[in-house]
């Protein structure tokens, strides 16, 4: 296959973080904003979102690193620098608004160094600290460790078998982790927690990623659209989510991450082969442009609207009614909130980061001509 064009990948983001926001909803409201009973498995399955995250960021940056490696003298450099001002200038943004929203609100002030854990992404290596202050960024501890491994990974698995074996590797070490950590830590609660928000945890799936995209490469689309491929991954993917979420399958002994891994990669290989419009078009193209901004608007915003829901659900009977006019409004205030983020501060920090590479470019040409 080669490199498929990225609506579809903007799709899948976009998807993740409305999920994500579908999840946290009724969890992070005051009082809580219950989902509908027809509807609560569904949304209660929209931590996975996370998981597609993981799994589309992986095959991205294959692809970005396929695409980029024979134009660029220095590939290295130019990644970390692109990791770098594509995350850090939103967060560091969220940051001050945390500290200041936690004085007024909370009436809490942060210590120094855990403002610095969250400023040099070291959230990870810290148990019972690895969640930080602003709210669902343990994610972004776990995505910037993987950013620093992800060079040395994605040449270890230059082909779809030594994907795989580094993929079945991350298994074994995951395992070994969950074995050891309650051996290096002695609160026995506390190992839980930092287990599921660790890197180790999450390792097998940004690896599977990398296996999605391995076989991506291996496809010959005109012969797969010929016979319905991507038709039948994209709705083998989507049963699969309605089926764990509504619990027709189990996990079994598999962690569920994997299974969510699974369904997810099933759900990625279909739509680089076939998208159909239903999934990727205008809207969900432009909920995948600004989905790191609606990831971290969405829980502070929702959080801060607690009454607005509170009041619709007393006057509105229906819970279903309640549920969704209450979500239809939240998710116009976080789109509208993050449509503000990307604009101003996203796509001005992407263009830093290029300006950065740019400058440092015509510096060593300057340099060897020099």
């Amino acid at each position: 296959m080669q490199p498929p064009k990225l609506g579809f990948i903007d799709s899948l983001r976009g998807f993740a973080a409305l999920y994500v926001l579908a999840f946290h909803f009724s969890l992070i409201t005051t009082p809580m904003a219950v989902a509908p009973r027809w509807l609560a498995p569904f949304t209660g399955f929209g931590g996975s979102g996370v998981t597609l995250f993981f799994v589309v960021s992986a095959f991205t940056l294959c692809l970005s690193t396929d695409s980029r490696k024979r134009d660029e003298s220095t590939p290295l450099l130019n990644y970390f620098i692109r990791r770098f001002f594509r995350i850090a200038p939103l967060f560091y943004v969220w940051i001050i608004a945390y500290i200041v929203r936690d004085i007024f609100v909370f009436n809490t002030v942060h210590s120094p160094a855990e403002i610095a854990r969250s400023v040099f992404f070291v959230l990870n290596l810290f148990p019972g600290r690895e969640q930080g202050f602003v709210w669902a960024s343990w994610t972004i501890g776990v995505e910037m460790l993987f950013y620093v491994f992800f060079p040395v990974l994605f040449k270890c698995a230059g082909n779809l078998g030594k994907a795989t074996a580094l993929f079945l590797f991350s298994l074994l070490l995951r395992a070994i982790w969950r074995a050891a950590l309650p051996h290096m830590i002695a609160d026995l609660g506390l190992v839980e927690t930092y287990y599921n928000f660790s890197l180790l945890h999450h390792l097998p799936t940004f690896l599977f990623g990398i296996v999605v995209y391995r076989i991506s490469r291996l496809i010959d689309v005109d012969k797969a659209k010929l016979y319905g491929i991507g038709e039948m991954f994209v709705s083998a993917g989507i049963a699969g989510i309605w089926a764990v979420a509504y619990g027709l399958i189990g996990f079994g002994g598999f962690d569920g991450l994997t299974v969510e891994a699974a369904i997810y990669g099933l759900l990625l290989i279909g739509l680089a082969i076939k998208s159909p419009v239903i999934i990727v078009n205008r809207i969900s193209r432009f909920y995948g442009r600004i989905s790191y901004s609606v990831y971290l608007s969405h829980a502070t915003t929702l959080f801060l609207m607690s009454k607005v829901f509170a009041f619709i659900y007393a006057h509105v009977s229906y819970v279903t009614a309640a549920y969704l006019v209450s979500i239809a409004i939240g998710l116009a205030v976080v789109t509208s909130i993050s449509e503000l983020t990307y604009r101003f501060i996203e796509t001005p920090g992407n263009a830093l980061g290029k300006s950065l590479i740019q400058f440092l470019q015509r510096r060593k040409s300057s340099s060897a001509i020099a």
